[in-house]
């Protein structure tokens, strides 16, 4: 049987076969039912699905003000895994996202981080 012919995905770069209607490395459609980049998502851009690790990384960002620092740790790496998918599928979005997870994953942990060590310090020191 012979090999399907390949393309690369418009969106994710990866090789689909040139007959699909949705790529299956990216869940876009890239039939001619895709709509075009001028007529966006049904959220209008504020929520970027595209980019997962901006998105999660948010949502770590915004969960680290509770006392659980890797929460914050969490953020910033995927902040910046999100950052850079951003700047290699700009159609993707989520820059805001990955700052927001960033910096509210790093101050949230940093305060984490040192509350717990000064209460290990305090608790040895009272012994």
């Amino acid at each position: 049987m012979a090999e399907p012919e390949r393309i690369p995905c418009p969106v994710c770069g990866e090789k689909i076969i040139a007959t699909a209607s949705i790529c299956r490395f990216c869940g876009e459609q890239v039939g001619e039912v895709r709509p075009s980049r001028e007529e966006g998502d049904s959220t209008g851009g504020v929520i970027p699905y595209k980019n997962m690790p901006a998105l999660i990384a948010y949502y770590c960002g915004v969960f680290s003000i509770i006392p659980c620092f890797p929460i914050g740790i969490v953020a910033v790496v995927l902040g910046i895994m999100g950052l850079k998918r951003a700047k290699q599928h700009p159609e993707v979005k989520g820059k805001a996202h990955a700052w927001i997870g960033i910096i509210a994953g790093g101050i949230f942990g940093l305060i984490w981080t040192a509350t717990t060590v000064l209460g290990i310090i305090a608790a040895a020191a009272g012994r």
